[in-house]
């Protein structure tokens, strides 16, 4: 990306200095106009993406406005040339020129569309999701006492249908071996459900953070687990930042090594934190002073709930009395 930035950035020092030494003005405007209008089409044409990483192509606009302003201004100053293989290429200039903004106009309205598809399917898939839910309840009401064999034999016989899988997987008759088979699934979205289960083993959440090849992914889900070994919590938070948000889970978690809440009460800038700390179940009263103060740093020092809990917890199981 810097080489490109580099090239480009010479590309237009070295055509600002041609211009101006031959005092070729003609068709500046026209250049000019059209490299404005590509930068707008392809500003609009960016935001039209749910990518997190499209305003990456902000940065190489600058050398497509630059391309298409170069084109057009070749082609006002061919287009009025002697020869007609020059003037020839003057009009294969201009067509360039308009290509780029062409191009990125097509691809708006492709993004536009390829948005609304993935809409209509996510909105049918919800839909198969709840009517397979509603079939799953109907199935366990009709078999009581049998409920963990009941959703074994489901997820065996439709293991493979991703919108029969993950409703499945929202209940707690799901047994811990197969959370950790489904915990495999090439499916990242059955894989998350999976590791989000109440009953998902200690051992499946450190193989996934460990041997996992996006393991990014299940941060979040590994973070505010109860089960996930104090070990790979300690790990998962000494390790570089990838994932923001993650002390929110940190802080509620009651596997959390103290330590860990104690350096998160010490650090941390966010009034939702504060409230996870002071909700945590594994809370000490040790951790009241560093949480207080954490408050007072916080966006919101006077949320309504931190100071109750804390006035609570002074008047009470911490025994330090305000009065």
């Amino acid at each position: 990306m810097l080489i490109i930035l580099a090239v480009g950035t010479l590309l237009v020092i070295l055509l600002g200095a041609f211009v101006a030494y031959r005092k070729r003005y003609r068709g500046l405007a026209l250049g000019l106009s059209l490299g404005v209008l590509t930068i707008l089409i392809g500003l609009w044409a960016i935001f039209q993406s749910r990518s997190s990483t499209a305003a990456i192509g902000i940065l190489i606009l600058p050398f497509y406005a630059l391309f298409s302003g170069g084109m057009a201004w070749l082609y006002r100053n061919l287009i009025q040339a002697e020869h007609k293989l020059l003037r020839g290429l003057g009009w294969l200039c201009l067509a360039l020129a308009l290509a780029v903004p062409g191009g990125l106009v097509y691809s708006g309205f492709e993004t536009i569309a390829l948005n609304r598809s993935r809409d209509a399917q996510h909105q049918a898939n919800l839909a198969e999701i709840e009517r397979n839910r509603q079939s799953i309840k109907a199935s366990l009401a009709n078999n009581p006492g049998r409920e963990t064999e009941v959703i074994e034999n489901l997820i065996a016989e439709h293991l493979g249908q991703r919108t029969y899988i993950l409703p499945l997987l929202e209940s707690r008759f799901v047994t811990p071996a197969t959370v950790d088979r489904l915990a495999n699934s090439d499916d990242l979205g059955i894989a998350l459900s999976a590791l989000r289960h109440p009953a998902c083993p200690p051992a499946t959440l450190a193989r996934i953070y460990r041997t996992h090849s996006y393991p990014d992914y299940f941060f979040q889900a590994i973070a505010s687990h109860p089960n996930s070994p104090p070990d790979i919590l300690v790990d998962l938070y000494r390790r570089p930042v990838t994932i923001m948000g993650l002390d929110r889970s940190f802080a509620r978690n009651p596997a959390t090594p103290r330590d860990i809440l104690l350096e998160i009460a010490t650090t941390t800038k966010e009034s939702f934190v504060v409230q996870q700390l002071l909700q945590n179940p594994k809370f000490d009263c040790t951790l009241l002073a560093p949480i207080e103060a954490a408050l007072t740093r916080t966006e919101r020092p006077t949320d309504s709930y931190s100071l109750s809990r804390v006035a609570e917890l002074r008047d009470g199981p911490c025994g330090i009395r305000t009065h």
